[in-house]
């Protein structure tokens, strides 16, 4: 039996697989790829850019080979450590260049995809062609990508209505700890287009919100809908979070609204600050653009410059609603009835500028990773049952209550958003923001200007280490009320969590795909 190449040589057999010029080692330049949007660490010994399926395969051959660890990354908009490899004998995968869009196929519905294309890639090549996903991403789709969002859950933009951008997989394609290649769906039967998920035992499941842990995934197919030719979006302020959750249950049940997100008074804040939308005229040619009919978008533009920022002001919760339909009638109908249950909570009408501005630009800037004056930033979130919410919003209030002092003192804001995923499910997501010197992904995904200003900021490792220690308690409090939150990563305790049946069916499997533990040692508690 050979005895393995010294560790040295695996960096020859990797560059002749991808090229010199896509493999790095720490140190020469690619360093913030081991960095998160929350934690600075990072090791691993090289960073390999591929470029293709058969590259990753050939890869992940050589790193089983030689005893490495294999770590995927997309976007880079992780927050749990995800994709950063927790062990230095590990070869991190930056996806970025597997970014082709494959097949779109309108007459049967479905469009395939790289693992590295955005949400925004995506969304931009469907919108001629009038179609579009269910849930078409999430609001940092201009960097996030279709892999990151399936190995760590996404919702957002349609998830009221749809659910999850997992929810409308048809299919993937991906490579195992081996270097083999498995499809899964309609996809894997002889001779079948990837039109139909439902064969059999769904081999496709267990490879979502994986994190990379049971293999790479190389290609997705999605469903496709029509685009929805008439958008009606309302906004409503509220009183008290009762209320709005109310009107938001109430909405979701319904299943009359594609969004429907409510903001507290600190998240409205932030949120306006960050965008220059009313000064901006091309952000308000957005808006008469995407409103379909000239005459309309140029008076919802104009109602929008006249209203300026201020309209939140007097808001302690707002609600932000947008419905949507193929026949104006049904879009009118459906408008209605979602007012009609706001009047019943005490909701009170508001311009519509925050729905008609997430819609005319549904992925923004990338400087909202950062607060608006170059704050670090970075969420937590639970999601609950519909008759959960209350009590978690009760005790997560009183957990920022026993907490608001050390927070002043460390200038540490939280805001509050929550969104209803499908008919049965919500989000309450904290969001915190607080002064501190950003990273090196910063320093590369955000404008200069945005950089400018964060640097201006002190390093400030208390507060983040207070913003640590309060995710992880607000973590622990959700999970007593049977909170599933999205984005399990390496720091989300998926296993204590787990009932030991499930947990270990999951072991199971991973020792049968990944009998030497290599892919994404340490995501979700897998080691």
């Amino acid at each position: 039996m050979n005895a393995p190449a010294p560790d040295r040589d695996i960096a020859d057999e990797l560059a002749a697989i991808v090229g010199q010029a896509n493999l790095s080692r720490p140190g020469e330049g690619r360093d913030h790829l081991l960095r998160d949007i929350f934690f600075d660490e990072g090791r691993a010994a090289f960073i390999v850019r591929p470029g293709d399926r058969s590259e990753v395969s050939a890869i992940v051959a050589v790193a089983a080979a030689r005893g490495f660890a294999v770590v995927p990354r997309g976007g880079g908009m992780s927050y749990t450590r995800a994709y950063i490899p927790s062990v230095e004998r590990s070869i991190l995968l930056d996806l970025s260049g597997l970014d082709a869009i494959l097949t779109i196929d309108p007459d049967n519905m479905f469009v395939t995809v790289e693992p590295g294309v955005t949400w925004k890639k995506l969304y931009e090549a469907l919108k001629p062609m009038g179609l579009r996903l269910p849930v078409f991403g999430t609001i940092s789709g201009a960097a996030a990508t279709v892999g990151g969002g399936l190995s760590q859950g996404a919702i957002f933009h349609g998830s009221t209505q749809y659910g999850t951008v997992s929810d409308h997989i048809l299919g993937l394609e991906v490579v195992l700890a081996d270097g083999s290649c498995v499809r899964t769906g309609q996809a894997a039967t002889r001779n079948a287009m990837p039109f139909f998920r439902w064969h059999g035992p769904d081999l496709t499941g267990p490879f979502l919100g994986d994190a990379g842990a049971l293999g790479i995934k190389t290609e997705a197919t999605f469903r496709l809908i029509p685009w929805p030719d008439h958008m009606i979006p309302l906004s409503f302020s509220f009183d008290t979070f009762e209320a709005v959750w109310n009107a938001q249950n109430a909405i979701a049940r319904a299943g009359i609204a594609a969004d429907c997100f409510s903001f507290d008074a600190a998240a409205q804040h932030q949120m306006m600050d960050r965008t220059s939308l009313i000064e901006d005229a091309a952000a308000l040619a957005r808006i008469v653009r995407s409103s379909g009919n000239l005459f309309k978008g140029m008076k919802a533009a104009a109602r929008i410059a006249a209203g300026g920022k201020g309209f939140l002001d007097e808001s302690p919760f707002s609600l932000h609603v947008v419905i949507e339909h193929r026949h104006m009638e049904a879009a009118t109908a459906m408008a209605r009835e979602a007012a009609s249950i706001v009047a019943a909570e005490g909701g009170r009408p508001l311009p519509d500028t925050v729905p008609r501005m997430t819609r005319a630009q549904p992925f923004g800037s990338m400087d909202q990773v950062l607060g608006p004056s170059g704050e670090r930033w970075v969420p937590v979130h639970g999601l609950f049952a519909l008759s959960d919410g209350l009590e978690a919003m009760s005790r997560l209030q009183a957990l920022l209550a026993r907490h608001a002092e050390a927070m002043e003192q460390h200038r540490i804001l939280p805001a509050i958003l929550s969104n209803p995923v499908g008919a049965s499910a919500m989000i309450i997501e904290v969001l915190f923001y607080w002064p501190d010197t950003p990273h090196p992904l910063h320093e590369q995904i955000v404008s200069r200007e945005k950089y400018a200003r964060a640097m201006r900021h002190a390093p400030n490792p208390a507060g983040r280490a207070l913003v640590g220690q309060l995710r992880g308690d607000i973590l622990d409090c959700f999970a007593d009320l049977g909170s599933a939150p999205f984005g399990i990563g390496k720091t989300i305790p998926y296993r204590a969590n787990r009932a030991p049946g499930s947990y270990g069916l999951l072991q199971s499997i991973k020792s049968a795909l990944d009998p030497k533990y290599l892919m994404n040692p340490g995501a979700l508690g897998l080691r």
